[in-house]
């Protein structure tokens, strides 16, 4: 018995050995041990700071039940290539850490040695800084994608390796589109699965619901992605259609790869048929310069011509219901723009070909004589370029515009909101013309806050009264609690530095109260008001006779129902049935809620 039990004390020791070593020789934080059906048998390393949970707890779950559930199709995939090819691409997917948290990893597998079925799982946590974390559903943004694929360029001289392939499944995507039934999300996440399967790095983006874009390795079959799909959702794709266009290192400045990509993309979503009929990037790149040419034309044509309007949409404070001021944002009239996208390309365009100062101007005189036509009680941010505020001549004429004396409005009706803050560079000129705005009894705003890196710099160094923050920031808090963590301590610090909060992009009843969870005081978005036209929202003030607004300074002590002149957002869907809005209400409430313009 007891050269038994040698025996056995050997062979575990063997075995903790070669467990220690594959960890040594993987370089990974975790290693898991795992039966056939990915049973957890043993786990070493880091668990803790990848799971949040202790060894003991993880030991006899699935793997698979540590991912978040749009990465578990996408590992299945990955392992059942392994078991075809005895080969697993890089594997990144995220672990599910606590109630709402995620942590990013690489995964490896190989075989266990003498095990036969068993397998080490080997995990490298990534850091947050150096990755481009994927949407929910694991795909990645346009951005991250691009940035992923100029890295597989090759250097001059050296072979191509890798092909941009752009997939269209129409028929197939419309009828899981909607996601109404289990059966249609299933397929969703099979779709994207195989994708990422197959696609270097996992690398993935959606193009549109109908259009992705991967990439593919050069010595890989192709169609191999198109039959696995048709296999998954067994019938024959008849109207697939794809495009590929190799990395290759024709374009070797980062600008020009760049750019040809982002146009091969924006091109297929928009018309994934034979009209795609690009062969290469660089002649994606003179397509797009051609493209840009025409779209310097008619930004510059939109300014000069005056064709743009503006819409405004209102910011509520979350605690009342009240009004506090209305955005005002710009749209075009039709036909005009010529492929321009949307505002956000053509105040980038603007800023390219020098023509942003004088939009800003512009919006501001057409602001003024706005607000010159509502009642008094109505004020509105109106937004300036980042780029603008760094220029002298348009500080000159700001200022100048504002004290002449076709600019009757009282300035605290005016707010000031810096747009496009990541193109600060210079902050003494921002600096000084919004010390001077603010003394002039301008209200500032700054947008986008969380959205880049210098953001706590311009709360420093500019007078702010006004913290909007960035409304993609602010969604991933709903799933990421370290997210949560950082908006409350911003909330938090605002309230200190005698700032009120913003949270953009509030679509529904739960993102209200998380942002009033949070500390956040005022709110924008759908849930509260559309944008609307000026002579919309003119016309209903003067059917329900009353000042919009409610005083910015103190909006809690405010109490609406003894002061009928404050208008008051509709409440949820879920609370009017036990709280009917007043006819005269009603009204403007259809008005706040209709379509957009």
């Amino acid at each position: 018995m007891a050269a038994d039990g040698d025996s056995n004390s050997g062979t575990a020791t063997d075995r903790k050995l070669e467990q220690l070593a594959a960890l040594a020789f993987a370089a990974a934080d975790v290693l898991f041990e795992v039966d056939r059906a990915f049973r957890i048998r043993h786990v070493g390393g880091a668990i803790r700071k990848l799971t949040g949970h202790q060894p003991k707890a993880v030991r006899g779950l699935s793997l698979f039940d540590l991912l978040v559930p749009a990465d578990r199709v996408y590992f299945r995939r990955s392992v059942e290539e392994f078991d075809n090819t005895g080969m697993m691409n890089r594997l990144t997917v995220r672990f599910l850490q606590g109630e709402h948290d995620t942590s990013t990893a690489i995964l490896g597998m190989s075989d266990t040695p003498g095990v036969p079925g068993e397998r080490l799982v080997t995990a490298t946590i990534m850091d947050r800084a150096f990755i481009a974390c994927p949407e929910g559903d694991g795909l990645l943004d346009r951005a991250a994608f691009i940035e992923f694929a100029r890295r597989l360029t090759p250097g001059p001289g050296e072979p191509s390796r890798f092909n941009i392939v752009m997939l269209s499944l129409p028929q197939l995507m419309r009828i899981a589109a909607s996601r109404e039934s289990a059966l249609a999300r299933a397929f969703l996440a099979e779709v994207e699965g195989i994708l990422r399967t197959y696609s270097e790095g996992g690398a993935v983006t959606r193009l549109n619901n109908g259009a992705f874009a991967y990439i593919w390795p050069r010595e890989k079959s192709p169609g191999l992605v198109e039959k696995e799909i048709a296999t998954a959702a067994d019938s024959l794709l008849a109207a697939t259609y794809s495009r590929s266009l190799p990395l290759d290192s024709s374009l070797l400045e980062q600008r020009e790869i760049e750019s040809a990509l982002n146009f091969a993309l924006s091109t297929f979503a928009a018309d994934a048929s034979e009209a795609f009929s690009f062969e290469n990037l660089p002649e994606c790149l003179a397509a797009s310069e051609h493209r840009d040419r025409g779209l310097a034309v008619a930004c510059r044509d939109i300014i000069e011509d005056d064709t743009f309007f503006q819409v405004l949409q209102p910011i509520i404070a979350l605690k009342t219901g009240a009004i506090q001021h209305y955005e005002v944002l710009t749209r075009f009239a039709e036909g005009v723009t010529r492929g321009i996208s949307n505002t956000g390309e053509f105040i980038k365009i603007a800023e390219q070909i020098g023509m942003i100062n004088t939009f800003d101007l512009l919006n501001c005189i057409k602001t003024i004589r706005m607000l010159q036509k509502m009642p008094p009680g109505v004020r509105v941010a109106l937004n300036i370029s980042g780029r603008s505020v760094q220029s002298a001549e348009f500080a000159d004429r700001l200022l100048n515009l504002l004290d002449s004396p076709e600019a009757k409005v009282a300035p605290s009706r005016l707010l000031i909101e810096i747009t496009e803050t990541r193109g600060i560079t210079d902050f003494e000129r921002p600096a000084a013309l919004l010390q001077k705005l603010f003394h002039r009894g301008h209200r500032i705003c700054l947008d986008d806050f969380g959205a880049g890196a210098m953001s706590f710099e311009y709360l420093r160094r500019f007078p702010v009264n006004y913290i909007k923050i960035d409304g993609h920031f602010f969604r991933n808090a709903m799933t990421s609690g370290r997210d949560r963590i950082l908006i409350r301590a911003i909330a938090r610090c605002s309230f200190e530095l005698g700032c009120r909060t913003v949270a953009e992009m509030v679509e529904t009843d739960v993102e209200a109260a998380l942002a009033r969870e949070l500390g956040i005081e005022c709110g924008q978005g759908w849930l509260f008001g559309k944008p609307v036209t000026t002579d919309a929202l003119f016309a209903a003030l003067n059917r329900g006779k009353s000042a919009p607004v409610t005083s910015p300074e103190a909006p809690s002590r405010v109490q609406p129902k003894a002061k009928p002149r404050t208008t008051r957002v509709p409440p949820p869907e879920s609370a009017r049935k036990a709280s009917p809005v007043p006819a005269a209400q009603s009204s403007r409430a259809r008005v706040m809620t209709g379509s957009n313009t």
